[in-house]
């Protein structure tokens, strides 16, 4: 039995982990440390230098920034600068009006916004030098979206902070779990530490909606319904997860005003989390404590499943991490057994393993609408005792080996990947 200590080492990490975040989690981390630059300024700042790592320099790139139609780090910054206030954490947007996106423009216009990714630094990475007539300030930002490691004013030091390590809370213990431990912590914890999973629930729901007015995105979503509509699809539990995470995506990516709940710092892994298993409990009459710990279970293994492959890789982690966590939620909401638990996530990645991440944007939503649909159809298949067999390809003997396998394949396979996508974006007239 897991003692309660990791237990609840386990929901404290989970729960700093889930949280709301309007817009993509890559341009609002720097418009986040962008603002805490300007918290510390007592004067009009020249000049913004922004430094981030190849991850969020790949998927920054091309997402629409909340209310503004555009998209840009540089153009991202300036929000932060203007509208944003620390506090607010990945909410730091929600304040954005016209006219702060009208001054944003004029910073850009006038070349005081520079923006370029830099090597050997952490996946999440964010680096802003503010510049003054007779102040500069340094924020660093790194290891979590929300985490400000680093502020220097005039090159003195005046804050410094590791990441969870300090309150004792290194999520590294997580790698030494089992996935029967992270069940047995799923069964046991209090039903109400999981209250910020009901407004999860809630508020992505709330962005499928939304999605239905999406602007600015692919709107495969809305296409989706009409192909059901005409009967060339038809709306099953696999269906109609693939349509709302759809309709999420298509209005996150497309610079929506809806915040969604995150999963390992990821909104679309959030989606990919909540929404699924929430439509198959809806479907199988599941009472709500079965399925608040379902998405409890879900939000873990997504967080296993990072902490072997990256926080950003590569590797799409809405087939990776958030598809693993929901295959594996729901054959537990469902009485699967241990084997059929772990043989849906193996199942998982047998199939959609080697998706690339090349950056958020509107196709994001092509991506994660698959992963749903095979996290639940993979579900349903262990459920019946369909399920891979072990040490074939990259599955393992048991779960835990084939998502080491999946580290080699990130972090040794797939270690060139990023520079190459970048290459690629770079050489784009977009």
């Amino acid at each position: 039995m897991v003692n309660k200590d990791i237990m609840y080492r386990l929901l404290n990490i989970i729960n700093e982990e889930t949280v709301p975040a309007l817009g993509c989690t890559e341009p609002v981390a720097v418009a986040y440390a962008a603002s805490v630059v300007n918290r510390h300024f007592n004067e009009e700042i020249d000049r913004l230098e922004i430094k981030v790592s190849k991850n969020i320099f790949k998927n920054g790139k091309s997402v629409i920034i909340p209310y503004t139609k555009e998209w840009g780090l540089d153009l991202a910054g300036a929000l932060g600068v203007i509208a944003g206030n620390p506090e607010d954490g990945l909410m730091v947007l929600k304040d954005v009006k016209e006219d702060h996106i009208r001054k944003a423009h004029r910073m850009l216009k006038e070349g005081r916004v520079t923006v370029n990714y830099i090597e050997n630094t952490p996946e999440v990475y964010v680096e802003v030098l503010g510049k003054g007539e007779n102040r500069t300030v340094e924020v660093v930002l790194k290891d979590a979206h929300n985490h400000i490691y680093s502020i220097k004013v005039n090159g003195e030091t005046i804050y410094k902070k590791l990441l969870e390590k300090e309150a004792g809370s290194d999520p590294g213990f997580i790698k030494n779990l089992s996935f029967e431990d992270m069940i047995q912590v799923t069964e046991g914890v209090p039903l109400d530490s999981l209250l910020f999973i009901v407004e999860g629930i809630n508020m992505n729901k709330e962005a499928a909606k939304r999605g239905l007015e999406a602007e600015n995105s692919l709107n495969v979503g809305r296409g989706l319904i009409e192909l059901e509509k005409k009967g060339k699809i038809h709306l099953d539990a696999p269906t109609k997860a693939r349509i709302l995470t759809a309709l999420a995506a298509d209005m996150r990516m497309g610079g929506g005003s809806c915040p969604i709940m995150t999963s390992s710092g990821s909104g679309n892994q959030g989606i990919g989390v909540f929404l699924p298993i929430t439509v198959v409990a809806e479907e199988n009459n599941i009472e709500d404590e079965r399925l608040i710990r379902a998405i409890f279970l879900a939000l873990m293994l997504n967080k296993y499943v990072k902490l072997y492959t990256g926080k950003l890789s590569a590797m799409c982690g809405c087939a990776i991490g958030a598809g693993v966590g929901a295959s594996g939620a729901i054959a537990w909401m469902l009485g699967g057994n241990q084997r059929q638990i772990g043989g849906a996530c193996n199942n998982v990645l047998a199939n959609l393993t080697g998706i690339i991440c090349d950056g958020a944007k509107d196709t994001c939503a092509l991506k994660l609408s698959t992963s749903v649909e095979e996290a639940i159809l993979s579900a349903f298949l262990a459920i019946e005792d369909v399920i891979v067999r072990p040490n074939i390809g990259i599955i393992g003997d048991t779960i835990e080996e084939t998502i080491k396998n999946l580290e080699l394949l990130c972090k040794e396979g797939f270690c060139k990947m990023d520079s190459t996508i970048i290459h690629i974006l770079n050489s784009s007239t977009n």
